[in-house]
């Protein structure tokens, strides 16, 4: 039970709800996921279990892809149609080319200031208890990438796009400004996670459809197979207590083929992980990083 399950979350379930119903169904020793989905939002969430855990600082930064539909003419407290809403009109029929100009504003690194209804911490707490409070708090802001942003569909006064972006990237806040540059004010009004890094909908499972522990295995993703994108390293049965206490392995071959500070999954002669290690190129060798316990 030690690996990945690629869930594609429904609306109107909360991240940590999918959690709670997988530990119905097996009595996991750690599990956890990568990326928050709001209550509202619907698609990839990828849950590790037990030794899985311990990848996720090694998976959560890989770039993520949404279908994102939009809503002209209405503003909300949370930016999407899940908070209250603070203004609602009838926006114009916009010419479908400056709605795509506009969008496109929003490619490369751009600034966004936090959402205050977020999970962001602010003098230790979460914004969005700060805003229940009433307490006025300046949201900070974060910069991001925006990789690709593309017009997808005009139905007035719904506008959908595909939106390729860092982690950290909030959706929400992009319809908000979106809404603002336009002039009508926009909200999220649906939201779908079509991929996370290596993850897509074609690896997922409704957490519905797993109702025992077999279901579970039989979707399950492997450890060595999560980090795919990493190249292998082998390592002897002798050299592993090394690595084990921390010490570096030496790296053989054509040392001149990797780059330093490079990740790479260390593998044992069986080929299951043994953890993920860096590359170390003046002591030509490989460190350990994180240990597997498989």
């Amino acid at each position: 039970m030690d690996g990945f399950l690629i869930i594609d979350k429904s609306q109107g379930m909360t991240s940590y709800t999918v959690i709670r119903r997988l530990k119905k169904i097996y009595p996991f020793k750690k599990i956890g996921y990568i990326g928050t989905l709001d209550r509202n939002a619907t698609g990839i969430l990828p849950v590790g279990l037990n030794e899985g855990v311990k990848l996720i600082p090694f998976l959560e930064s890989g770039e993520k892809k949404y279908a994102a539909t939009f809503i002209l003419g209405v503003t909300s407290e949370t930016f999407d149609m899940d908070g209250k809403i603070i203004s609602e009109t009838t926006p114009p029929t916009f010419d479908r080319n400056l709605l795509e100009d506009t969008l496109m504003t929003f490619k490369g690194r751009i600034t966004q200031k936090v959402p205050l209804y977020s999970s962001k911490k602010v003098e230790g707490k979460p914004l969005y208890k700060w805003a229940h409070k009433g307490r006025s708090i300046e949201p900070p802001e974060k910069e991001v990438e925006v990789f690709d942003i593309t017009f997808v569909e005009y139905d007035h006064p719904y506008v959908k796009a595909e939106i390729t972006c860092s982690k950290g990237t909030y959706i929400r806040v992009i319809a908000n400004d979106f809404g603002a540059l336009l002039g009508c004010g926009a909200a999220l009004y649906a939201l779908k996670r079509t991929q996370h890094g290596a993850f897509t909908l074609e690896k997922s499972t409704a957490v519905e459809g797993l109702k025992i522990e077999q279901d579970v295995v039989n979707y399950m993703i492997s450890l060595e197979d999560v980090l795919e994108s990493l190249r292998a390293v082998t390592i002897d049965p002798a050299a592993e207590r090394f690595l084990k206490n921390g010490l570096p392995v030496p790296l053989f071959g054509n040392w001149k083929d990797w780059k330093n500070g490079e990740l790479v999954k260390v593998l044992k002669k069986s080929g299951t992980l043994l953890g993920v290690g860096s590359i170390d190129i003046a002591a030509k060798a490989v460190r350990i990083k994180r240990l597997i316990n498989q």
